[in-house]
């Protein structure tokens, strides 16, 4: 299924202006001395957030309503659809976040000791869970249109990022990196639990409104 979901989505090309945008993004943040790895992380984690909810959205989206139905009755309900577009998204961001990983720290001078690398890519993965999480519940059934949607997970991420800027996970866990002083395992953890319970909540919901519609 998730095969399948992938394959539909790139025939679509739909996936093309998210991605352009955050690699677009990290190549300007990158491009030229980003100094030390944690705070560059930082922001590369931040710009992941909207993004990774921008796709999804792409991603579950991607089929019209009379499509939708007809995948609904092949792959056999409801929940397993949801668990097929969940499964695609982590796929799709999960390569976003291995290049905003793994890509600066082989090709810049500036010495990325493991524990920069692993706090990174913690980070980027709360970002991509609680995208992944707000992709989810701003797309149908819960909001019928793309463009709307898309309103949504602006407006979400502008609060989030802008006005609420040290909210868990992802805007706290940004401050940690930009901070450069030595994190407690306890806190990251804390910020991978709040993660694991947004995107695990949004899909719930998500669920739950679906089986009422389909």
């Amino acid at each position: 299924m998730i095969r399948y979901l992938l394959a539909d989505l790139f025939k679509s090309q739909r996936w093309l202006p998210p991605v352009f945008v955050y690699l677009a993004m990290t190549g300007i943040l990158y491009g030229g001395d980003p100094g030390t790895p944690r705070p560059p992380y930082g922001v590369s984690e931040m710009v992941l957030f909207p993004l990774a909810a921008w796709l999804t959205v792409v991603l579950v989206n991607n089929e019209d309503p009379v499509q939708r139905y007809v995948t609904i009755a092949a792959v056999g309900g409801w929940r397993r659809l949801l668990g097929g577009l969940v499964g695609a998204a982590f796929v799709l961001n999960g390569v976003l976040v291995l290049l905003a990983t793994f890509v600066p720290a082989l090709i810049h001078h500036h010495p990325y000791a493991l524990s920069d690398v692993a706090l990174g890519f913690t980070a980027h993965v709360i970002s991509a869970v609680t995208g992944i999480g707000l992709g989810v519940l701003c797309s149908r059934p819960m909001i019928p249109t793309t463009g709307w949607s898309l309103v949504a997970v602006v407006g979400v991420s502008l609060v989030v990022l802008a006005v609420a800027n040290r909210l868990p996970p992802v805007g706290a866990m940004a401050h940690l990196l930009f901070d450069n002083a030595p994190v407690s395992v306890t806190a990251v953890v804390v910020q991978v639990a709040v993660a694991v319970a947004v995107g695990a909540s949004c899909v719930g919901v998500a669920y739950r409104v679906g089986r009422r519609r389909f």
